[in-house]
Formats: C-alpha cells, structure tokens, sequence
C-alpha cells in the first residue's frame, strides 16, 4: 500500500483537472465544430466525398504525427516540459484555418490543429492519472476528458447558432465557428506552462530537485524518489501486450465512435428532420451528459471492466435494433417500402423517424455510461503501463488510433453512399460485441489501484 497522499492535498489534483480539462474542452469544441460546417463547406468549397473525407480526417492524420514526438518527448523530459505547447498549437492551427482561402490551406490548417489536439492526448490522461489519488482517479479522468469534451462540444453548436442569430452569411460563419477554437485554446496556454511537474515522474523517472522543492512549498509534499532503473526498451517491450490491448480498444471504440461524432449532425440529424444544432443539443444534454455523470459516480464503485461491457452490449442492441428498423420497418409496426438500403434513412417520416432518434440516443446513452468515458477518455492505457514508458505507451496508442480513425472517417462517406447506413450500423454493432469481449478477457482492473508503489508523505510531518 503506498503512502500516496494526493487526497490529502486537492490543491494539486484539483489543478490538474481544471488545467487539463480546459484543455480538453478545446478539443472537444476544435473536433465537434467540423462537423457542423462540414455541410456549408462541402457546398461552398464544392467538394467531392473524397475531400469531403479527407477535410473532416486531416485533424486526426496531424494528432498521429504529434502524438509519437510529444509522448517519446515526455518520457524523457517530463510532461511539463511540453504542456502547454499542445493548446498552441491548437490555438495557431484554429485561427489559420478561419483564415484559409482555398481547399489545401483549410486541410493545412486542420493539420496543425490536429497536432495540438494530438499531443493533449498523450499529455493530458497522464497528467492527471499521475496527479489524482487512485480511489478517484477514474472519476477525475472522466470528468477531465469525457464531461469536459461533451461541453466543447455544445459551446461549438451554440456558436454556430449564433452565427444564425446574427444572419452571417455561410462562408462568414463557418469561420467564425472554427476560429472560435482558438479562444478555449489560447486562455489555457499560460496556466500549462506554469503546472507542477507529476509526483510519479518525480518519483520513478527524474527527480529533478527544483521540481521536488515545488512539491514541497506549493503543496506540502515530501517526495522520496525511488527511480525505475530497468532500461527503457525492455520496459516498453515487457508493456507490450498493454499497450495493444490499449490500442485495439480506441480503435474499436473510434471506429464508430468517431463516424458517429463527426457526420451524426449530418447523416442522421438531417435524415430525422433536426438541424445539427438541436441534434447536438439534445444527444449530449439528453444522453451523453447524464451518462458521463453516471459513469463518473460508478466507476471508482463498480469498476471500469463492468461499465465498458455493460456499456458495449447496450451500445450493440441498439445499433441493431436502428439498423433493423432500416431494413425492416415492418417488424415495429411501419408499413412503409424500404426501395433501396442505399437510401433508406431518407424513408424513415412521422412515429418511424422518432424512433430511430430514440434508438440512437439509447445508443448514445450506453456509450457514454461506459466506452465513451473510459476507453474515449483515454484512460485505458496510461493506467496500465509503468511510468517510465507511459508517455510512449500513450503515443501508441493515441497515433495509431487517430491513424486508423482518420482512414475511417476518411472513407466513411464512400461507404454510407456505397453500402447504405444500415450495413453501417451492423457492422458498428459487431464492433462493440468485439470490444466486450476483448475488455472482458484482456483488461486488467484498475479500479482502486496506484499506478506503481510511490512514497510520498506530508512535509510538515518529516
């Protein structure tokens, strides 16, 4: 059992959360707000699906880059080092692409962006898993990164409704929509640079004495380090396995999660007859806050392994039941012909399209009671890799993620014209199957448990 007294002292989790979080709330905003212009965009820009694709994708193609430089970076000059420089490049990357006159300078732009985007990835869930106390670090982290993210993106949808409150014209307010990232961004850019290097780099990695005397003035911590001299290589090799379990979960997660974020507003929302802003106003204050507020109460209860399987099937029987009244709107009492799978959201009117919304809201509901804040929260794999390779285990994970997500949501709009959103919603459902299965056999729980073993006590008592 070790002596960590974080819990002690809220000061120093408190301000990880809030300094993290803010950031994380430019993500959410940054990521969120493409997705309300995409449709203006696609008209104005007059784009074809695959540059349609490719826009919405670039954000995540710059996120893998970044990831791999920031996580290696982190493991050996701390997390300190480079926080902050992730919202700056967030902040430059926002206000270039408000500024972008032509298709490849708006994908450049998001490109920046996404490197932001990708190095808070890396650094955040680190920061604050290494900052909070283990018998409420999930909750810390869900609230850092699911809470916060949901609540980015509900300021992006008010931002665009008040673009239409003021009757910008579109190609003005899709810029204002997008530049506004950058104010979230920038007003945090001050704080990270200013944050306390963590107890567990301290502590297992480099225990540098300037950083070790903050600890003890600021927060009235007195650290005894106890360096992890196993060379690196052997240890990332040895976290291996983890570190994949980490990664194929995102994956899994993403693979649909994503889809559903970025062209929810566009591909469902429109099909039931709501605008972006009220879809994005009603999925995230009707499912995806409760649920996250849900999770945050249960999961340092009932642990993370049980909300993410609970989660999963929910996630599944939902998607199934929408696809099926896709295809068979018969069985739930609908005597309407679906003509053609391609296009048969576009037939779904009237008591058929209510209860469609109703399944994907259920569906949004169960997500964010488990996958959506613990796997989406990025927690899984800086839970359960050592601290000496934690950045890098994260890079991983976050790199090959927003590599493989980003193909997906590249080729999603191919695939929904080709295949039709029924075959989509199946295949989604098989996904989250998947992922049940892979978190019930290879997740360890990590409810309860420190990192690793650090001895930390209170500097007024040694």
């Amino acid at each position: 059992m070790s002596k960590y007294l974080l819990i002690m002292n809220g000061k120093l989790s408190l301000r990880s959360v809030l300094v993290s979080g803010l950031g994380v709330f430019s993500d959410g905003y940054n990521l969120y707000s493409i997705a309300l212009v995409t449709y203006s965009l696609v008209e104005i820009l007059k784009l074809n699906q695959l540059e349609e694709g490719l826009l919405v994708a670039s954000s995540l193609y710059g996120a893998a880059l970044s990831a791999l430089l920031f996580g290696l970076l982190s493991d050996i000059e701390g997390r300190k080092r480079m926080y902050g420089f992730d919202v700056l490049l967030m902040t430059i990357g926002a206000i270039a692409q408000a500024l972008a006159t032509s298709f490849p300078m708006l994908v450049a732009s998001r490109f920046i962006l996404g490197m932001g985007i990708g190095a808070d990835y890396v650094l955040s869930p680190i920061i604050v898993a290494e900052n909070v106390e283990a018998r409420r670090r999930g909750m810390a982290m869900i609230l850092t990164f699911a809470f916060l993210w949901g609540w980015g993106a509900i300021v992006a949808a008010f931002v665009d409704q008040l673009t239409q409150i003021l009757n910008l014209s579109p190609d003005v307010a899709w810029r204002v929509v997008l530049g506004a990232g950058a104010i979230p961004a920038a007003s945090v850019f001050y704080f990270r640079r200013k944050i306390a290097e963590t107890v567990f780099f301290l502590a297992r990695v480099k225990p540098v004495e300037k950083e070790l005397e903050t600890l003890r003035k600021e927060f009235g911590l007195n650290l005894k380090p106890s360096v992890d001299r196993s060379p690196f290589m052997k240890k990332l090799r040895t976290s291996a396995l983890m570190i994949v379990v980490g990664t194929v979960l995102w994956m899994l997660y993403d693979m649909y999660s994503s889809t559903f974020a970025i062209y929810g507003p566009i591909t469902i929302a429109y099909n039931l007859g709501m605008t972006a802003i009220t879809f994005t106003y009603v999925a995230q204050l009707g499912a995806g806050i409760p649920g996250q507020i849900a999770s945050m109460y249960l999961v340092d209860r009932v642990g993370r392994k049980k909300l993410i399987v609970v989660g999963y099937i929910g996630v599944a029987f939902w998607l199934a039941m929408y696809g099926l009244l896709l295809t068979h709107p018969e069985i739930f009492g609908f005597n309407f012909q679906v003509k053609s799978v391609l296009t048969a959201a576009q037939s779904l009117h009237g008591g058929a399209a209510e209860l469609a919304f109703a399944f994907y809201m259920l569906n949004y509901l169960f997500s964010a009671l488990g996958p959506a804040s613990i796997i989406g929260s990025a927690m899984v794999t800086p839970e359960i890799v050592p601290t000496k390779v934690r950045g890098t285990s994260q890079a991983i994970s976050v790199a090959v993620d927003r590599l493989f997500t980003g193909l997906v949501v590249n080729g999603f709009p191919s695939l929904v014209s080709t295949l039709g959103l029924a075959a989509m919603l199946g295949v989604y459902s098989a996904v989250a199957l998947a992922s049940a299965l892979v978190t019930i056999y290879l997740l360890p729980e990590m409810r309860g448990k420190d990192l690793e073993e650090v001895n930390v006590s209170s500097a007024s008592s040694s």
